[in-house]
């Protein structure tokens, strides 16, 4: 069999959901479906509002509220966060303050506990994009992929405190049994982030699988 025709039926099977990509390589029966963030409308808007203003800024956006789809404890302080590439940050958060938006520049774990939990509208935390970070477009919008919520939520204690410790390993173990996972995409991010080893090490935990 030509190698072209091989590449062909993988993809094939791929886009079938009969196997899924685990990583470079890897592939396992397709037995989970694929996370599609979900974006409502206020995010959406906003999200398009910052296209237009700046049309060459990298930016992604989220909303902290699909971690209670994976979280044992549902959580009503939930907030949308906006990534915006290094040099163009400030000026993505003055922009959403002059659309009167409750918005955070970088916030400390004080300033979210004290603050940020305790805004009646739903706030805005925006915070620099990592470079190559794994995103997805859902309706023209650049999001968060699977992949990248799970290594954000380790890595930024001060945001997401809230779902540290038991609440972090069962999110992780929600997330591998009900996703399709690219491991390889996850662990190259969590690398970029300085965190490969410990969340390489909790994955092994969870599942018992050598990646």
């Amino acid at each position: 069999m030509k190698q072209t025709t091989i590449n062909w039926r993988v993809y094939k099977m791929i886009q079938d959901a009969v196997i899924v990509r685990t990583s470079r390589g890897h592939f396992r029966i397709g037995n989970k479906k694929s996370f599609t963030p979900v974006l409502d409308k206020n995010l959406s808007t906003v999200a398009k509002q910052i296209r237009k203003q700046f049309p060459f800024v990298s930016f992604s956006v989220w909303d902290s509220a699909v971690l209670n789809s994976l979280a044992q404890h549902l959580s009503n302080k939930c907030f949308y966060i906006i990534e915006a590439e290094k040099d163009a940050v400030e000026t993505v958060f003055h922009f959403l303050q002059e659309k009167k938006k409750v918005v955070y520049l970088n916030p400390t774990e004080n300033i979210v506990e004290n603050y940020v939990h305790s805004e009646i509208a739903k706030p805005f935390i925006v915070k620099n994009l990592i470079s190559e970070a794994p995103t997805v477009p859902v309706n023209n919008i650049v999001t968060s992929s699977i992949e990248k919520i799970l290594v954000d939520v380790y890595c930024d204690t001060n945001i997401f405190q809230a779902y540290q410790g038991n609440e972090l390993h069962l999110i992780y173990t929600n997330a591998f049994s009900q996703y399709s996972i690219n491991q390889g995409k996850l662990l190259r991010y969590a690398s970029r982030r300085g965190k490969k080893e410990e969340i390489q090490n909790m994955i092994l935990q969870i599942n018992g699988n050598i990646y």
